[in-house]
């Protein structure tokens, strides 16, 4: 019923995974539409937008969603919306995540200046010796996603619960209004 009358190619839907036709703007917005009309509080929601947020300061790849399940499951929250929440960290944002983790690890070790710079890496380094090219840079990282992470996380949580909470309120008082509107044209009807 749903289906294109004429199928997209894999390199089309490729694109439009990458850059959907419709426009970015577009795209949030409707990630922001659905995060706001998923069914649980808003502590609920708004925790795990700030859990996803939080996860996806983590520098290795692929672990963010691993991050978010483990954190919901001591903490609690909405894993739909901590998946969500792992796209504040996409790939116009990572270079800058990245960039803060790396410093603030460094900070946080107590590096001089000359530490804090950005080791040269090259293909041929990080084949030959890949813990010894890649260890100067993730370490620090590893060490800085936790604060950096933290302030992602209580920067999403509270406009988001405030969004939630709003909307939300929204909702139950135009579902009050309808309500009352039904129930005023049946007592009209007798």
């Amino acid at each position: 019923m749903f289906k294109r009358r004429i199928p997209q190619t894999t390199f089309q839907r490729l694109r439009q995974f990458f850059w959907p036709r419709e426009g970015w703007w577009r795209a949030t917005k409707y990630l922001w539409q659905r995060t706001i009309r998923l069914s649980g509080t808003p502590h609920s929601i708004a925790l795990g937008l700030a859990i996803g947020a939080f996860a996806s300061a983590n520098p290795i790849l692929g672990t963010h969603i691993l991050w978010c399940a483990l954190i919901i499951y001591f903490v609690g929250g909405n894993f739909i919306a901590a998946v969500l929440g792992t796209w504040v960290g996409n790939p116009a944002s990572f270079p800058f995540i990245w960039l803060a983790t790396f410093g603030t690890g460094n900070f946080l070790l107590g590096r001089n200046d000359e530490g804090r710079e950005l080791p040269e890496l090259s293909f041929s380094l990080i084949v030959e010796a890949p813990m010894g090219a890649l260890l100067p840079v993730i370490g620090p990282m590893m060490i800085g996603w936790l604060p950096v992470g933290l302030i992602l996380g209580i920067a999403v949580y509270y406009p988001s619960l405030w969004s939630i909470e709003a909307y939300q309120r929204q909702r139950i008082d135009r579902l009050e209004r309808k309500r009352s509107a039904a129930a005023k044209k049946g007592a009209n009807k007798n």
